[in-house]
């Protein structure tokens, strides 16, 4: 329960932050490259503290991809603000959670999905964002964004709950769990180079020190909700986990939003949080 509760916090803060650097005008893909630079070198101090890996060549394949579908995620989100907003492209995010419950529950044999409360999840999800969503365009077109967010984020859970499953059937401990999110963060990292040199130069901007601090911080919250994430997934099954955790995202993510950031509430987003709290408790029943 610890590990499930410092990986919320961590998520938690990662959300807060990407909001913070929205109003300060931090440059997101400076900060991202940053990031996974300073999460690969925790993850390679972490490794040396907690010693040498033994399972290393089970799950490096997995998570060359969590590499992938993380910077995916990442740029697919920012393309979705823009062209629908925070709303709909949080919401894409967080009920992603479904492809890692039903890909652990297909292939990996995980435990039964719990059906009613998952709906209930994307039910809460729903009503806390509805009011922000109104007013966008349709279209299959318009949604191809937010598609890209769901899979990218679903996909990157998915290969991090594989990864972590081959690290655990080995016989694996702490030190690879530690060195396996620094092979995906040198993946990711690798990848965001790549895109952002692919880039028309007039859309790249000069190197400041904001967006370096910024990525550092950034980057100190996913390795530490990366790794507490993958030990939580240690002793609990996905099929709680990860509706538990993005429910409970958004539910600090919408406190903080109101008492620090002045966000106000409609009924729909408090009867959202009360379907939310309702989905919790049927996840522990």
């Amino acid at each position: 329960m610890l590990y499930l509760i410092t990986a919320i916090l961590f998520g938690s803060l990662f959300a807060i932050l990407f909001k913070i650097f929205q109003q300060r005008g931090i440059d997101s893909l400076q900060a991202i490259g940053v990031n996974y630079a300073v999460a690969l070198l925790l993850g390679l101090l972490g490794n040396v503290a907690l010693g040498e890996a033994v399972a290393v060549a089970h799950w490096w394949l997995p998570a060359l991809f969590v590499g992938l579908f993380m910077m995916g995620g990442f740029v697919t989100m920012n393309s979705a603000t823009r062209t629908h907003g925070v709303a709909v492209a949080t919401i894409s995010a967080r009920v992603s959670f479904v492809v890692p419950v039903l890909c652990a529950y297909i292939f990996l044999q995980g435990d039964e999905p719990r059906w009613v409360a998952s709906l209930l999840v994307i039910a809460a999800l729903c009503l806390i964002f509805s009011q922000r969503s109104r007013g966008e365009r349709g279209g299959v077109v318009q949604w191809i964004y937010p598609l890209l967010v769901f899979l990218c984020y679903g996909l990157a859970n998915f290969m991090l709950k594989l990864s972590q499953q081959l690290v655990a059937q080995a016989g694996g401990g702490d030190a690879d769990l530690s060195l396996l999110t620094s092979v995906a963060f040198t993946a990711a990292l690798i990848y965001t180079i790549i895109y952002y040199c692919a880039q028309p130069r007039c859309r790249r901007q000069p190197l400041r020190w904001r967006n370096v601090w910024a990525g550092a911080v950034l980057g100190a919250a996913n390795m530490g909700c990366t790794y507490f994430l993958l030990k939580a997934l240690m002793v609990i099954d996905s099929g709680v986990f990860y509706p538990v955790y993005n429910i409970a995202i958004v539910l600090i993510a919408t406190l903080v939003g109101r008492l620090c950031f002045g966000e106000k509430l409609s009924w729909w987003q408090y009867a959202g949080i009360a379907v939310a709290m309702m989905a919790i408790a049927l996840f522990f029943v």
